[in-house]
């Protein structure tokens, strides 16, 4: 007997999560260094993000940052879980990119909530002529909402 689509959307809500705090784990491990994945490319490195995406809101007063950020990720959290319940039964792609949604922003709120900051360590980069340019690191969290966002976002336009 198979699982229902609502039980394997719990599941990878679940396997997510755990591969999301699981990975913040291990780069936070006094053993581990920065390495690089692809030269010119690719780092694995631990960065702390004490604010939000592109580390907005770090600058603002530590006492207020760590409410506010929790705050408003955790009603956004509530709001995507109110939508999921609608979308959970019907056919297509939402209800799965609602869970990646879920995941990274549970896994987000985790970190602020335990350790205050969010533990970033995937670095993408470009060198070209002989200047690095850096995105911001991100998590497996932060992969999750992007790629459900932009998922969404075709999905949406598809109908139109």
């Amino acid at each position: 007997m198979g699982l229902t689509r609502t039980q394997a959307q719990i599941a990878l809500f679940i396997l997510l999560l755990a591969a999301d705090q699981w990975t913040k784990w291990l780069i936070q491990q006094p053993t581990f260094h920065p390495f690089v994945v692809i030269d010119g490319y690719f780092n694995i490195v631990r960065a702390y993000n004490t604010g939000v995406a592109f580390s907005f809101f770090a600058d603002l007063p530590e006492y207020w940052r760590a409410y506010f950020l929790i705050g408003i990720t955790t009603v956004i959290a509530f709001a995507v879980l109110f939508w999921w319940s609608k979308e959970r039964a019907q056919q297509g792609l939402s209800s799965w990119l609602l869970v990646l949604i879920l995941a990274g922003a549970v896994g987000n709120i985790w970190d602020r909530v335990q350790l205050g900051y969010v533990v970033d360590f995937i670095q993408w980069y470009v060198v070209i002529d002989g200047q690095g340019y850096y995105w911001p690191a991100f998590n497996i969290a932060d992969s999750c909402i992007s790629v459900a966002v932009v998922g969404l976002l075709l999905t949406s336009l598809k109908r139109n």
